[in-house]
């Protein structure tokens, strides 16, 4: 069977993506995950209500996108550096960064509720199960929906921005280390007002 040319280009586009950031992000979160369940069976452990409900906003809610966005945008910077092809495809920038930012979000839940669950019994044995069970109930299915809306969003815009950049606003005399850094900002930039916006609609919601 043949495959399309875009295709086995958006595969290794991404495939690059994902090696290149699925460990940061899994490190990062089993680390938190290790610290929140630490302080979860150090202090958490008379209140576990409150516990879960810190442990839900600390570990699924903003961070997983948040994390995943500026990892994947000093990989997209990088990328853009080194690897890019000379004739890139709007649609394969964006599918590539959204595809590695879900599989990202996705690494960064699993690893941080392992390292969760590896403090907690390493500090409080038996509370794991408890713990858990906090945390899935101040995690409601409308914020899985909203990290999963967010994350794609943000990835596209990402894989846009870097598009934009290589093909708009680099210059042919400019040197590469002030367009890297000038993308970098940019990359930033849409994160955190993604994430601002965000909190600002949920804010209105609940008003």
């Amino acid at each position: 069977m043949n495959v399309p040319p875009h295709a086995h280009t958006l595969w290794q586009q991404t495939s690059a993506h994902v090696r290149a950031t699925a460990d940061f992000v899994g490190l990062i979160a089993l680390m938190w995950g290790f610290v929140l369940g630490t302080a979860m069976a150090l202090y958490g452990s008379n209140d576990l209500e409150l516990a879960g409900s810190i442990s839900s906003h600390a570990l699924l809610q903003k961070l997983p996108s948040l994390v995943t966005g500026l990892v994947l945008s000093v990989r997209l910077v990088l990328f853009q550096a080194l690897e890019a092809p000379s004739h890139p495809a709007l649609r394969t920038d964006a599918l590539a960064a959204l595809w590695t930012a879900w599989i990202g979000v996705a690494v960064f839940v699993a690893c941080g509720l392992l390292g969760y669950v590896l403090g907690i019994e390493t500090f409080g044995a038996g509370l794991a199960d408890l713990a858990l069970d906090e945390l899935a109930q101040h995690t409601p299915p409308a914020d899985v929906l909203r990290l999963l809306v967010r994350t794609s969003v943000l990835a596209a815009g990402l894989g846009w921005l870097g598009h934009l950049e290589r093909l708009v606003l680099s210059g042919h005399q400019q040197e590469p280390s002030r367009s890297a850094t000038r993308l970098l900002w940019l990359m930033v930039l849409w994160v955190l007002v993604i994430e601002i916006v965000d909190s600002y609609l949920a804010w209105l919601l609940s008003a």
